[in-house]
């Protein structure tokens, strides 16, 4: 059971750290709270509802899913915690749902993280989305490298922000593309109820 843990952290620690560009900069020797793995109590439909042991937030998964928090150490900035809903499939496509409290010394910015992401080298940003609605803050994109690419919404509130992301082969595009309505609408937060 350990080692289907460690490599469950190793698979989305890298993509919670890559979702969200900062926090690698910021991380110092993280610590995972394993909550759930390998949790798979799909519905009808076929669907698990992924409800976030620590978090405020709650997605469907079509793919076993395992629920963590990550804790690192900032020195200029103290604690910061991270909670994660996280899944792979066989085909290799990844599903995340990450949400990172706001802090007053790390406040998130929308518009760096489109430009982070545009700035890569081999990367192309296409269907780039943005609504605003109270005061929630909603940017969607997909990026697309030479091997793997992504569709990715993040959602930023005043409590938080939250990254969702569908990592894929490019070989599996119309699979991942098929889920991507779904998971990204089926995102509940508890602090705005969106």
């Amino acid at each position: 059971m350990i080692p289907s843990l460690v490599r469950s952290f190793a698979l989305f620690l890298p993509l919670a750290l890559v979702a969200l560009p900062g926090v690698a900069a910021r991380a110092q020797q993280p610590k995972l709270e394993m909550h759930r793995a390998g949790v798979d109590g799909k519905d009808p439909s076929g669907w698990s509802l992924a409800v976030s042991t620590k978090g405020s937030f709650s997605v469907r998964m079509p793919i076993p899913f395992n629920d963590f928090t990550i804790r690192s150490t900032d020195p200029k900035t103290g604690e910061e915690v991270t909670h994660v809903i996280g899944g792979k499939s066989t085909e290799g496509i990844k599903l995340s749902a990450v949400e990172i409290p706001a802090s007053a010394k790390s406040p998130p910015n929308l518009e760096k993280i489109l430009t982070d992401f545009s700035a890569k080298p081999g990367s192309k940003i296409s269907d780039v989305q943005r609504a605003a609605k109270g005061d929630v803050d909603t940017l969607s994109f997909s990026v697309s490298g030479a091997q793997a690419s992504a569709h990715i919404r993040y959602i930023k509130t005043k409590n938080a922000i939250y990254a969702l992301t569908i990592e894929f082969p490019n070989a599996h595009r119309d699979d991942a593309t098929a889920v991507r309505d779904e998971f990204f609408g089926s995102f509940k937060s508890k602090t705005t109820g969106q």
